[in-house]
């Protein structure tokens, strides 16, 4: 379940769209930030799937890693809308600077409320 999910965040993490939206915000350093604990959380998931859990700590520190992976996800969601709201509104021409400062300090909060 694990490897589904972080497959799918990674996924996230190459559409074209989304990497533009990152550029234009200059959030690029926190996403690979996000992305390098993404792969240390996907390791360790991977390994403890293999391994029988038998202390209790550890299977709590497990579930909150996998915790931590939704939380990242959720913000990666975030972006991802964000991006192709832009995409959107640039291909028809009606973007309002009111609009993307609002959701783009919604994204910045969220990246930050991660660390």
């Amino acid at each position: 379940m694990a490897e589904a999910l972080l497959g799918v965040i990674f996924e996230k993490l190459t559409d074209e769209a989304f990497k533009k939206y990152v550029r234009s915000q200059k959030i690029h350093s926190e996403l690979n930030e996000l992305k390098t604990t993404l792969s240390n959380i996907k390791a360790l998931l991977n390994d403890a799937s293999h391994k029988e859990i038998t202390h209790e700590s550890v299977g709590l520190w497990l579930n909150s890693l996998q915790h931590l992976a939704y939380d990242i996800d959720d913000v990666l969601d975030d972006v991802a809308t964000e991006a192709m709201h832009r995409e959107l509104t640039q291909e028809s021409g009606a973007v309002t600077s009111k609009v993307i400062y609002c959701n783009s300090g919604k994204v910045l909060g969220s990246i930050s409320s991660l660390k």
